[in-house]
């Protein structure tokens, strides 16, 4: 497959852009290096394309953030383009433009740099063992949904009304008052600098309409640019301007900063007014709605971002998560689905690609035929789209202090499985925390095995134990320090961001921050609702079932035993492993047994984190997700209890351990069930199944129950692969056949073949079920 590219112009305008604004403050700089990305860097239209706007002249191509990182583009420049997991292009004349014009400048004053230097060495070192695996270092705070909404309603000049206003309101006795003027000031500056933007897609576009021999191109570039003129200064009228005006909205964002996760939404809720306007007054077919939905989904597709190493080795993928959700409630709590909801599908369905990560939000009160729909096109095989429940999202948010008509109106998914309110919350998750490595470390009293450092608390002998419960104990303590110096980080990073590196434009577009003069990264946004990643339940949910049944219940194998087994990686041992593995309860099979454990394992790590609160005062949530750092921390912990052999990947979300699920779908289901879901902020779950398991009308039927009853008994979420393993292992073999085959990995969909070979071995093991 063709490698993406880096360019060089982003990074040299904002160089440029943070010399020339040197003294003045952060707020106004920020929107200054935004105006100068805005009003110089490229235009390009390509040709035959109804939606305009390009993030680099590449189809699929990264600007750089220097601001929020740059050393390692420094130390990475040369290689990233041979690396194993997501490898960039980097032309020679783009490596002199950074090298001449860019790295300098940046020496200490990258985002990076300011919380490195923070960081106690405690912190560094649970990162590089494994401990933990940390946003935020090289790219911006993410998984951010704005209210695209208001974008289209009121128009960018109705915006900046309601920013004037809020100048004018100003109390200047208030605290903190210069620092609100200061950030609605730079909210003005890009409310301007976006329009501006526009008008020059405007102006290129009738420049290549006056070039163009093409009746037919003539006419969209001259429709192009009456629409460039108006959108997104002024509210969309038409379809095609909400859709243009959503584009440059979205593109804007991703050129300000480079978060995580800039997701949609809820895509079709504010998008349908236009469409079935355009609809009902004759301006539009339902096919021409379509082609300009498959341009939209194709602009989605160009957007990436350039990673360090570490990163992309834990999450290997171009991918940037851009989640758009179809289906759900109404803000009244009736169904929302409507026609443009079935029209994405079908777009999702013909074009088969990676972006946008397509979500249906599935009720009680989702019609059949919706959730019928979405089946058929997961059974295509591409792994999409991604199925949530969304009257347990709603009583997620609610369990987090959202009220009922935000949590049915704008309740959506973002990233990969989390939960958010689409316009008003900083969604903040800053990253994972490996639960595999806390049990090793409680079986080794806090020493990590593959290095011999001290790198948890000393929590006790367990050859000493004399009851399960102190291994459960010592693993408390474990979670509860990997836990600490997570927060630690978090702390750090989020100051940082709050200080160094506002976001005026994307601060614009989330409810209160311009009431409250505040930046989405310093509390500006209605909600603040914090969460961490837990990765490995189903291997320390068996692992522990091993341990509880063997070493303490049925008294088989003595403590001592096991963990000289664990220290040697089952070399000489082979009989104790298949012992474990075959004998002792599984996660994913509906046994209770093993399923409590599981339980307790989540339900520890959601109390946990409940205990600690961010700077806004809102308490940490939980989510169980593992983006691919179940393959970046499996490599880095060693063998556990269930038989699983060092360095191998964890399990994945909170699905069962690959392979170990043998009682079919159903009782698959009940053991996720009996998780407390609505307590987490997310769970993620992955299952396969063989293509002739959807095949028919039948089969369709009882695939779409297998959903309603997960969903029924308080599932969050379920994502499919629909291919045998067979297939996978020819692709493996001969790659070139199979370019444009798609899989779904964590939270999203992929090439299969671009995926690393430990990545490809994971997804073929995870079990192959029938109906």
């Amino acid at each position: 497959a063709a490698r993406p590219e880096i360019f060089a112009e982003r990074a040299v305008l904002v160089t440029e852009s943070y010399k020339e604004t040197e003294g003045l403050p952060i707020e106004i700089r920020r929107a200054k290096a935004l105006e100068k990305i805005l009003s110089e860097g490229t235009i390009k239209i390509r040709d035959g394309q109804l939606i305009v706007g390009c993030k680099t002249p590449k189809i699929m191509g990264s600007p750089l953030y220097p601001e929020i990182a740059c050393d390692w583009v420094e130390e990475e420049l040369d290689t990233i383009g041979q690396r194993k997991e997501a490898p960039f292009f980097v032309s020679e004349e783009t490596k002199e433009e950074l090298r001449t014009k860019v790295f300098g400048y940046w020496k200490g004053r990258q985002v990076y740099n300011r919380i490195m230097e923070l960081l106690p060495q405690e912190v560094v070192d649970a990162a590089d063992e494994g401990m933990l695996f940390n946003y935020y270092l090289n790219r911006s705070i993410g998984h951010i949904t704005v209210e695209y909404e208001k974008v289209l309603k009121k128009g960018l000049k109705g915006i900046k009304q309601e920013v004037k206003q809020e100048l004018r309101n100003v109390d200047y006795e208030s605290p903190g008052c210069l620092e609100k003027i200061h950030l609605l000031q730079a909210m003005l500056i890009v409310c301007d600098a976006a329009v501006q933007f526009a008008e020059r897609h405007a102006v290129k576009s009738r420049k290549l309409a006056a070039q163009e021999d093409d009746p037919d191109r003539k006419a969209e570039l001259e429709r192009i640019a009456e629409i460039c003129k108006w959108v997104p200064s002024n509210p969309a009228r038409t379809f095609h301007e909400a859709l243009q005006a959503f584009w440059f909205t979205h593109l804007i964002l991703n050129l300000e900063t480079n978060s995580y996760a800039i997701g949609p939404g809820r895509f079709d809720q504010y998008m349908y007014p236009y469409y079935k306007r355009d609809l009902d007054e004759g301006r539009i077919t339902r096919e021409e709605a379509k082609e300009l939905l498959m341009c939209l989904w194709l602009k989605l597709n160009e957007l990436t971002v350039a990673k360090e190493g570490a990163t992309a080795k834990a999450s290997i993928t171009y991918n940037d998560f851009q989640n758009l959700n179809l289906g759900g409630l109404t803000a009244e709590g009736r169904d929302a689905t409507n026609e443009l909801s079935y029209l994405c599908l079908e777009v999702t369905s013909e074009l088969e690609l990676p972006q946008p990560q397509v979500s249906v939000l599935i009720s009680r009160k989702t019609p059949d035929d919706f959730l019928l729909k979405a089946s058929e096109v997961i059974g295509k095989g591409f792994g999409m789209p991604a199925v949530f429940n969304a009257d347990e999202l709603i009583t997620s948010l609610l369990h987090k202090g959202v009220s009922l008509e935000d949590a049915r109106a704008y309740g959506c998914v973002n990233g990969c499985v989390e939960p958010v309110v689409q316009g008003k919350d900083k969604m903040a998750s800053s990253g994972y925390i490996n639960l595999g490595k806390c049990l090793e470390l409680a079986l080794n009293d806090g020493v990590n095995p593959l290095t011999g450092t001290q790198l948890g608390p000393k929590s006790g002998d367990p050859k000493t134990f004399a009851s399960f419960d102190e291994v459960i104990e010592a693993f408390r303590k474990q979670m509860a320090h990997a836990i600490k110096l997570k927060l630690i980080y978090d702390g750090i990073a989020n100051g940082v961001y709050a200080k160094f590196c506002p976001v005026p434009f994307t601060s614009l577009l989330i409810n209160d921050c311009i009431k409250k003069g505040r930046d989405y990264h310093n509390g500006g946004a209605h909600y603040n609702l914090p969460m961490i990643c837990g990765v490995g339940t189903g291997t320390v949910a068996d692992s522990l079932a091993a341990i509880k049944k063997f070493v303490y219940e049925d008294q088989k194998i003595p403590m001592s035993e096991l963990l000289e087994a664990l220290k040697v990686n089952w070399e000489g041992q082979e009989r104790l492993r298949q012992l474990l593995i075959n004998r002792a309860p599984k996660y994913g099979n509906d046994d209770y047994y093993v399923d409590a454990l599981a339980y307790q394992v989540v339900s520890m790590f959601c109390d946990e984190l409940s205990k600690h609160h961010n700077a806004e005062g809102m308490p940490y949530t939980a989510n169980m997700i593992p983006t691919t750092t179940h393959i970046y921390f499996g490599d880095r912990t060693g063998a556990t209890a269930d038989g699983r052999k060092a360095r191998m990947p964890l399990s994945e979300g909170i699905s069962p351990v690959q392979g170990q699920d043998k009682n079919g779908p159903t009782a698959v289901v009940k053991s996720l069930a009996k998780l407390d879901h609505a307590k987490c902020s997310g769970t993620l779950v992955n299952m396969k199944f063989h293509p002739t398991a959807l095949s028919g009308e039948e089969g369709l039927k009882k695939f779409a129950a297998l959903i309603r009853t997960y969903f029924d008994l308080g599932g969050h979420h379920m994502q499919f692969n629909v291919i045998s393993a067979d297939t996978l292992k020819t692709a493996q073999k001969h790659p070139e056949q199979y370019r444009n085959l798609m899989v779904r990995v964590a939270g999203y969909s992929d090439y299969f073949v671009c995926l690393s070979r430990d990545l490809q071995d994971e997804i073929i093991s995870r079990t192959e079920h029938g109906l």
